[in-house]
């Protein structure tokens, strides 16, 4: 045998000799060993789970920046920059809408568990997140074509954009938050940041300068010839109307009806076709050369509502409950239907009209605050009545009838527009005029309603080719002042005002005093004015009719106003000293059209950029979908 063997022998020799004690032993330590690793394994994942709950918040802060939420041809935006989309989103809309925001949307309630098409089930959050996705679209297609065309934003951009993050710095501060990106980070997530802000800003803003950029040149292009060609074939559209119009309802000539148990009623097809012949017939009876004079007119409607209030209260039904006796009638004003119907003319939640005429839709106004003495349009601030117009709706409430002053004919009552825009039409003209819907069922048929009549007597036509006006002013804005959180509003005091007052005379002086040009107003307006951004010399340019607030504009277009007159006009906003430049280059007529010839020309401009551009969704589910507007300080 030779020794490899033997010593191989002995090995399993020894090994058959083992003590059971040793197999117990070795057994106890290997089950030692498993424990062991057990143990270590089981601390090990609790290691990791402790860190991974201290770490999730910077790793998914990390994840939004870095991750692409979508492409915009190639180019990735992350979830942070889109989400400053879909933030901005949602604050323009409650901006749009703040003065009904509580009709439309829980404030206190998650964006993604609100529904906002019953009829497809999408949410607040989706309705939000693709109005997000469509301007990120549109914004990359302009600021793409803005850096083809070799553009960059100007030394003034920056400036404005560094001294914008700077007074946001400060408001930050004086909000309590340790600066700029905490203050972005409680409005826009936790991924915000002052760097990544700025980069969304700065995009946006060489988007929109390109965009108006684009405008301006397209705007001093056009010419007197394009003008005319553009209105000719619907010149009406660019007139204003003066003319009384009384508003008479079908509800009010129908008669009878069967009350149910709670409350409703309900008139049968005969019941309502008697309604609409007393209507017209009435109406009619109104309508005649003698009621021209609007005495005769006012004792003539009088007489006809309390006969058919007297009319109804006989023939109103028995009810079935002891607690109502209320005719519940449709008395829904046209103008505020919200079905499929042709004719109608819906609006969004408003204030209650006051007088029993339909509004038309695009009467309604945003009721938004602010320093500028303009009325909200074209980005401007609103209007509001001065105490000489709110005395004068006082008196109007007395009169049945309405005064229409130079109303655009794109504010007027579809009912009403070909009537009176009629060449032929004359002073003193009346006539009676039917208000219809037509509503389309789901198989295609469409059914005419009668709604009522309008009586309406012609008075004029404005054509509204008077200048406009070139005006410089200096704000002295009212200080103080008591807040009233219900009403959004603020009021001042009689001191405060007179302050103000007396400010704004010796800022008036001041100018008498010196060089008394209009270089020296202007020079004035940019150190002391509360208005404007200290460089403009507090100019507005071809201002147009009641773009400013009552007494700003009537200060403007007073018939003896002259180049180089001055004054001092009060406000909502404080008192105003005023430098008449001088009348405009351009009509208001022809500021109308040019604004609708660009309006179309740069839709379609727009619009060929934005198609030529792909946008690419990737991950879209790390957007804030569970925004609660009341949290983020959104409402």
């Amino acid at each position: 045998m030779s020794a490899s063997s033997k010593k191989k022998l002995r090995k399993e020799q020894n090994a058959a000799h083992m003590s059971e004690r040793q197999k117990a032993a070795q057994k106890e330590a290997k089950q030692l060993k498993i424990y062991t690793w057990t143990f270590w394994t089981i601390m090990i994942l609790i290691v990791a789970i402790v860190g991974g709950m201290a770490l999730s918040g910077p790793v998914n802060v990390l994840i939004d920046r870095m991750g692409t939420a979508v492409e915009i041809d190639g180019e990735k935006i992350s979830t942070t920059q889109l989400n400053y989309y879909y933030i901005d989103a949602i604050n323009q809309y409650v901006s749009n809408n703040s003065y009904y925001i509580s009709y439309l949307l829980d404030v206190d309630t998650p964006l993604n568990e609100q529904v906002a098409d019953s009829t497809t089930g999408q949410t607040w959050a989706d309705s939000f997140l693709r109005t997000a996705l469509s301007n990120v679209k549109n914004t990359y297609a302009l600021y793409n074509a803005a850096k083809a065309a070799g553009y960059e934003l100007t030394a003034e951009e920056e400036t404005e954009i560094d001294e914008l993050f700077d007074s946001m710095n400060d408001y930050a501060k004086s909000k309590g938050y340790r600066g700029v990106s905490h203050y972005l980070k409680s409005i826009y997530g936790n991924s915000a940041s002052k760097s990544s802000y700025r980069e969304y800003y700065e995009v946006n803003t060489l988007a929109s300068s390109y965009y108006n950029d684009h405008a301006d040149e397209l705007k001093d292009s056009y010419t007197e010839p394009q003008l005319r060609e553009y209105e000719k074939d619907e010149p009406y559209n660019y007139n204003a109307y003066s003319f009384i119009s009384y508003y008479m309802s079908v509800d009010d000539f129908k008669l009878g009806g069967t009350k149910d148990s709670d409350g409703d009623v309900t008139y049968s097809d005969e019941e309502v076709k008697a309604a609409e012949e007393a209507l017209k017939e009435a109406a009619e009876a109104l309508a005649i050369a003698d009621n021209t004079d609007l005495e005769k007119l006012a004792a003539a409607i009088e007489a006809l509502e309390a006969l058919w209030e007297q009319k109804r209260e006989d023939a109103a039904p028995e009810s079935d409950t002891s607690e109502d006796e209320d005719d519940t009638t449709d008395t829904t004003d046209p103008s505020e239907s919200t079905g499929s119907t042709e004719g109608s003319e819906p609006t969004e939640p408003s204030e209650p009209a006051e007088s029993s005429e339909p509004t038309d839709p695009t009467d309604a106004t945003d009721a938004t605050d602010g320093t500028d003495p303009t009325d909200g349009t074209d980005g401007t601030e609103p209007s509001e009545p001065s105490e000489g117009e709110e005395d004068e709706e006082e008196e109007e409430e007395d009169k049945p009838y309405t005064e229409n002053e130079d109303l655009m004919y794109s504010k007027i009552s579809s009912a009403m527009q070909e009537w009176l825009r009629d060449e032929e039409r004359k002073a003193g003209d009346i006539a009676a005029l039917p208000y219809t819907t037509t509503s389309t069922d789901s198989d295609g048929e469409e059914t005419e309603t009668l709604k009522g009549y309008y009586v309406v007597i012609y008075q004029s036509v404005n054509d509204n080719t008077y200048a406009l006006a070139d005006v410089r002013h200096i704000l002295v804005a009212f200080e103080g002042g008591t807040y009233n959180s219900t009403t959004g509003s603020t009021t001042y005091s009689d001191a405060e005002k007179a302050a103000a007052k007396k400010e704004a005379e010796k800022l008036l002086q001041m100018w008498k005093d010196g060089e008394a040009t209009e270089d020296s107003f202007a020079a004035l307006a940019n150190e002391h004015s509360d208005d404007g951004d200290g460089t403009t010399g507090g100019l507005y340019e071809a201002v147009y009719p009641g773009q400013m607030v009552t007494n700003f504009n009537d200060w403007c277009f007073d018939d003896a106003r002259q180049s180089g007159d001055t004054g001092i006009v009060e406000s909502t906003y404080g008192y105003h000293v005023m430098y008449y430049v001088g009348d405009n280059e351009q009509n208001y007529r022809d500021y109308m059209i040019t604004n609708d010839m660009l309006s179309e020309d740069m839709e379609e401009w727009n619009d060929a950029l934005v198609e030529k551009v792909t946008l690419t969704e990737k991950n879209t589910t790390r957007v804030d979908l569970d925004v609660i507007l009341s949290v983020r300080g959104l409402a």
